[in-house]
């Protein structure tokens, strides 16, 4: 693809106001729009988002439509949804146009229910589609390939047009993307809940989205930081010399990370269930992701007991002890005291806790146990113990 270096100053400028304007009046779309890469390109006829929700522009059809800044809100919102919405791996074997065509009808009609930006005409409209999925208009027009029932005609003139990058992606990329997918709407639907923010019609899709039906491990494995597939590791010896009495390190062949901080609630308000899944979830972080140490720490009121795992301890049962208040700052103020620096921090819990007032230097992440879906910092999934 043809990358653009210097598009048209006007271009620029009706970017920069659109990307500001998200801030102040759309944060949901703002929060994952500011960290897309977002390019000038003359190589599509109008825009395009890949599989990562990274953007492409054609400045001339920007320029040819005349578009205003709500225009353009409107199209960034737009791609942003496709990527949201997992369009792109969705799409399976159906027929790409049509697909694209079912899934532009969902977005416009939530971004026009939600009040985001200006409609561009020409687009596909679909009355009642806010409230639907991609699949159920694709059946509806039975993988036509037409036009569809709107104004738009799918082929890049009017509307968006063709706007969903056709990548092929291996299993792996898939869930990759799925996972990042599921943590980046449940950061955008914090930030927009905080300025209170969030349109119904918007507000439907994205639980739908970061509903965590998706194993836990594939959640986590987000914030692994470091893959040493061909790294030395003394926990598997070098055999070549071992029987020489000399002691090598060996290859490691799997992925793994670095120290991770399980932070386990042990208030009263925690019941034996919640404990007996947590201990699943130990259990899988360790299998999937091979963290170098894991310190679990149990906490109500005040840190009671601390334990620390490797991989080889598998599989892990939890001890937890406690049965007081509950004041998870003590988790954090423990890792402090410790001198620990872990990859990420992951909290176990029901929400009811005091927060620290400042985040730490590492990424934190909160298991949900019920349906609180917000922290001052952090990455909040909720999990529900039924669909385990």
């Amino acid at each position: 693809m043809n990358i653009i270096k210097n598009p048209p100053q006007g271009c620029v400028e009706l970017l920069q106001k659109a990307r500001a304007l998200l801030v102040l009046d759309h944060p949901f779309f703002a929060s994952i729009v500011l960290r897309k890469p977002i390019q000038w390109t003359d190589s599509i006829p109008t825009a395009c988002v890949n599989m990562r929700g990274e953007m492409f522009i054609n400045p001339s059809w920007v320029e040819a439509e005349q578009m205003t800044v709500q225009n353009l809100i409107f199209l960034l919102a737009h791609e942003c949804m496709h990527y949201m919405l997992l369009h792109g791996p969705r799409r399976g074997h159906r027929d790409a146009a049509a697909w694209n065509i079912a899934a532009d009808k969902v977005i416009n009609e939530t971004l026009v229910a939600s009040g985001v930006g200006t409609f561009i005409e020409g687009g596909q409209r679909h009355p009642g589609a806010e409230t639907m999925r991609a699949e159920d208009l694709y059946n509806e027009q039975d993988g036509d390939q037409g036009q569809g029932s709107g104004d738009g005609d799918g082929d890049g003139v009017g509307g968006i047009g063709s706007d969903l990058m056709d990548e092929p992606m291996t299993e792996g990329e898939r869930t990759e993307i799925e996972a990042q997918v599921k943590i980046d709407a449940t950061q955008a639907k914090q930030a927009a809940k905080m300025q209170g923010k969030m349109p119904a019609a918007l507000a439907r899709l994205v639980d739908e989205i970061i509903e965590v039906r998706t194993p836990w491990h594939q959640i986590l494995e987000r914030f692994m930081v470091s893959f040493r597939k061909d790294d030395l590791t003394w926990s598997r010896p070098n055999r070549r010399f071992v029987h020489q009495g000399i002691y090598l390190p060996g290859q490691s062949y799997v992925p793994e990370m670095g120290p991770v901080v399980i932070g386990v609630d042990t208030s009263g308000s925690i019941g034996e269930a919640e404990l007996a899944h947590f201990a699943g979830h130990v259990n899988r972080i360790m299998e999937q992701c091979r963290p170098e140490a894991i310190h679990v720490v149990y906490c109500d009121a005040a840190v009671n007991k601390a334990e620390q795992y490797t991989c080889d301890d598998l599989p892990v049962k939890l001890t937890p002890c406690g049965g007081g208040g509950t004041d998870l700052r003590e988790i954090f103020h423990w890792v402090d005291e410790q001198g620990i620096q872990p990859d990420v921090a992951v909290i176990l819990t029901d929400m009811y806790t005091p927060f620290p007032d400042q985040a730490p230097d590492y990424s934190t992440v909160w298991l949900s146990t019920t349906d609180v879906a917000s922290a001052p910092f952090g990455t909040v999934v909720q999990y529900s113990m039924e669909d385990a």
